[in-house]
């Protein structure tokens, strides 16, 4: 069974909805003013059994110049248009906007209805068939078919059923694996039941029970699906496209609008800037603002070319900055209103198909690569594009779900080909960058090592944590982790765990004065033995700089000559002596005060305390009040 949408288009009062009574049944007309005032103002919808395998849902859009807005809300997601035009009237202008409208909404299917015939001369409806044809080839719709009918007598009807049937089943097949996405044009409540919604499900498939996002220009909501109506009729599960009622559940009635998205999309969000390819039906000066429609919601939005020009005279890439953010992704298409009502084609002056939903602010001869890859459709172009343009920061995977027109998973692909061929870096799993990039950020690495080194000679080398951090600032955490394993896996530094450093480093050895001060201060502590020193005493002594003293320090603890414990050095050689002085002691003690500690040293409060801790840490003692008792690491006795 084929299940499409169909949308009405036309002047008002041309027939539309006589027409959709007349091929279904159903008064689409279902408020009071519309029923008064004989016109459509709001959205009206009709199933349609086409044939025993096409089932249709119709929306009848308002053809009255003021509401274009709902007609656009309508159109988008609709299969095919059925195209009505009075036999005495001929195209009007909401029949050139409409069709504008449907044309930029990537409708590529229209049957014409020339209603009316059985009021009029018969040749004045052939002359507006012939005149409407020719506008849908200006629009680029060709061989589109045309009925002559009458609502009222019923003359052409069943052709026009068959026609439609013939289009539908030359209609693609939906792509069945794609996200839901539904564009809310209804919302209320039902007693009982909760809130409703209503649209037309242009992607995916929906199920009772399927957690939902509801997202909107300033917030995202979670929800379930409680119940599934298409037509009134109660259904498990719902394949786009076709028109759907949605209960959902976990969300209040105010808390949902017209426009919303519904989805299980966990990457569709509100954008205010939007990359697109943009067909225009007049000049575009830059800067133009005009009122833009994605999907049931609009916004104004501020026009800026991407190229190096004025105005857009015919079509090219633009930039569009919206004053109100859309929830939109890759591949929507769009209309552009202006102000006019008069003009050829009313007061549409464009649209499109958004190329890109959340652009990076880049250099436009960057940018304009991108895009008309993107727009080309070419996977390959598209990937090394984007490589090239977030360079030096990497392509990732994440980055590009329901941002572009091509989806991320060929991408993707696309980028994991490229990587076997070297064309491109495999930074991490799913993020990419250009050779070209990793070997700059690789010699910037090197570098930055190198003048650590000389700086710092008594330093094992720079630390792995502040290389990562000044790569990242330069590119990207996977950009920078990359640039560290190139560099170590060619060679060009050497992993020393915390620490990188350059092959031909030596250290202190290389710097005199280093290996002066080292000496000097090895000196100091053997002479000071469990006395030990403090930072400022090496410092009077070795008669350097603060910081040296500090890296002296820290490269004598590296080295094992030292061990540091309460802001006091100490020599490592004297502190062994101490350990098994202590070890001694506790094989015949049963626990070492604090005065048994000084008497073994000879040692006031001042370093006996912090060697204590010291060896607390070490688990060779266990506190146990201000005394100590022998700790998970005291030795076992030996038996010779």
């Amino acid at each position: 069974m084929r299940h499409v949408v169909i949308g009405t288009a036309g002047h008002v009062d041309h027939g539309k909805t006589s027409l959709v009574y007349a091929l279904t049944g159903v008064k689409t007309d279902r408020l009071p003013e519309e029923r008064r005032r004989g016109i459509t103002i709001e959205l009206g919808f009709a199933p349609w059994h086409v044939a025993d395998d096409v089932t249709a849902s119709i929306i009848d859009a308002p053809g009255h110049r003021r509401l274009v807005h709902h007609m656009i809300a309508g159109a988008s997601g609709i299969d095919l248009v059925l195209l009505v035009v009075a036999g005495d009237e001929g195209v009007m202008p909401q029949t050139r906007e409409h069709t504008a409208a449907c044309r930029l909404l990537g409708v590529r299917k229209a049957v014409v209805a020339v209603t009316k015939v059985d009021r009029g001369d018969r040749e004045l409806a052939e002359l507006a068939a012939a005149e409407t044809e020719d506008m849908l080839a200006d629009h680029g719709i060709e061989n589109a078919a045309t009925i002559l009918c009458s609502a009222h007598s019923g003359e052409g009807i069943d052709d026009l059923r068959a026609r439609v049937r013939r289009e539908v089943m030359d209609l693609p097949l939906p792509d069945r694996n794609r996200r839901v996405r539904l564009s809310v044009d209804r919302v209320f409540s039902v007693k009982g039941t909760g809130t409703v919604v209503t649209g037309t499900l242009i992607e995916g498939e929906l199920k009772v029970g399927q957690p939902l996002r509801i997202v909107g220009p300033h917030r995202t909501l979670e929800a379930t699906t409680r119940n599934l109506q298409v037509h009134g009729e109660d259904r498990a599960s719902v394949r786009a496209p076709t028109r759907l009622a949605v209960n959902l559940g976990g969300v209040h009635r105010d808390e949902v609008t017209r426009g919303d998205v519904v989805t299980d999309d966990a990457f569709a969000r509100p954008q205010r800037v939007l990359d697109v390819w943009l067909q225009s039906f007049e000049p575009l000066k830059r800067g133009r603002d005009a009122s833009v429609f994605v999907g049931t919601t609009r916004s104004t939005a501020k026009i800026q070319p991407v190229e190096k020009t004025d105005a857009l005279t015919e079509g090219g890439m633009a930039r569009l900055r919206l004053t109100e953010p859309l929830v939109v992704v890759g591949g929507d298409r769009f209309v552009l209103r202006g102000s006019r009502v008069d003009g050829p084609r009313g007061a549409v002056i464009g649209g499109g198909r958004v190329l890109d939903a959340s652009p990076p602010n880049r250099r436009a001869a960057k940018r304009e690569a991108v895009l008309h890859a993107i727009d080309d459709e070419d996977v390959e172009a598209t990937t090394l594009a984007l490589i090239e343009e977030v360079a030096p920061r990497s392509l990732k995977k994440r980055d590009l779900r329901s941002r572009l027109l091509l989806g991320a998973e060929p991408l993707a692909a696309e980028a994991k080909r490229l990587a076997k061929e070297k064309r491109v870096q495999v930074v991490e799993r799913n993020a990419w960058t250009t050779a070209e990039n990793l070997e700059a950020l690789t010699a910037t690495a090197v570098a930055l090592v190198d003048a650590h080194q000389r700086q710092a000679p008594l330093d094992p080398g720079l630390p792995k944590s502040t290389l990562r951090e000044r790569l990242t600032a330069l590119s990207d955490a996977e950009v920078a982790e990359a640039v560290l394993q190139h560099a170590v896996g060619q060679g060009r530094m050497i992993d020393a765990r915390e620490h990188v450093h350059t092959p031909s480093f030596r250290g202190a050895q290389a710097d005199a004065e280093a290996a002066h001060a080292l000496a000097h201060a090895r000196d100091a502590l053997a002479g000071a033995r469990w006395q030990g020193l403090t930072e400022n005493a090496f410092k009077v002594r070795l008669d350097i700089p603060a910081k040296r003293v500090r890296a002296v320090l820290a490269a004598l603890v590296r080295e094992g000559a030292a061990v540091t414990a309460g802001g006091i050095w100490f020599d490592a050689e004297a502190v062994a002596e101490l350990e098994a002085a202590i070890v001694a002691h506790l094989r015949v003690h049963e626990v070492l005060t604090i005065a048994a500690m000084k008497d073994l040293s000879g040692l006031g409060r001042k370093q006996v305390i912090p060697l204590l801790e010291h060896f607390d840490q070490k688990k060779l003692t266990l506190r146990a009040g201000s005394d100590r008792r022998r700790g998970p690491a005291f030795p076992p006795e030996t038996i010779d």
